[in-house]
């Protein structure tokens, strides 16, 4: 019986190992895990959080976009000034979700800004 335990006990070892090395590989984990940690861009903040409904481009054409009738920012973010569209980012209108709790000020900020040189 000692000599299965040792034998599970090395074998798990081993695979443990092997998973280290190949998420590691491959990148499976988490940066928190690998100790590298990347910056995030506004523009990263933009297609995590915007491109599925306004889409890349920001012009709407996308699915959801098309099914809720999404503004094209290209023009819309020109026309409005960047408190108004902190403040839309931050609580949300309409269909569009608020991501005051998700984002920062500074994000929020920044996405603004991005938004308008779309």
């Amino acid at each position: 019986m000692r000599k299965y335990l040792k034998s599970f006990v090395v074998l798990a070892f081993a695979v443990f190992v092997v998973f280290g090395l190949v998420s590691r590989t491959f990148g499976y984990l988490s940066p928190a895990q690998t100790g590298k940690v990347q910056a995030v861009t506004t523009k990263d903040i933009y297609f995590r959080n915007c491109a599925r409904c306004h889409g890349v481009d920001g012009k709407g054409d996308t699915d959801l976009g098309r099914k809720f009738d999404i503004p094209d920012l290209v023009l819309e973010a020109k026309r409005m000034d960047s408190s108004r569209i902190k403040r839309m980012i931050a609580n949300g209108k309409q269909d569009m979700p608020a991501f005051g709790k998700k984002l920062t000020k500074k994000q929020i900020s920044a996405l603004a800004s991005y938004v308008k040189k779309l």
